[in-house]
């Protein structure tokens, strides 16, 4: 299981919050990783699309798209909605991953 040290939400110019899970990770390793992180949460994989400096999948989760971003300036993977109507979504997530990063699940 990928666990997280500290996962933390960050406002956004949309004025949604993103989950912001690490900055940890380069280009070459975000296509294994994120195919991992995405069977973990039970998320589907909608579209991928690749950029000189990111890598933007577009995911399903629990019946919302989302972006799953790694970026690497600032070098970061994070989980935005695409509009407000995700934002529960995000909130969802985010309590997810914290728990799953729990030591022990606790």
């Amino acid at each position: 299981m990928i666990t997280f040290a500290n996962p933390t939400t960050q406002k956004m110019a949309s004025g949604c919050e993103s989950l912001e899970l690490t900055e940890a990770g380069t280009w070459e390793s975000f296509p294994s990783f994120a195919a991992k992180f995405v069977e973990q949460i039970g998320a589907t994989v909608i579209e991928k699309i690749e950029a000189p400096d990111m890598h933007l999948w577009v995911i399903e989760y629990e019946g919302t798209k989302l972006n799953f971003v790694y970026d690497d300036f600032p070098n970061g993977v994070s989980v935005e909605p695409l509009n407000k109507n995700g934002q529960p979504a995000i909130n969802k997530l985010y309590k997810l991953v914290r728990e799953q990063s729990q030591p022990n699940g606790l």
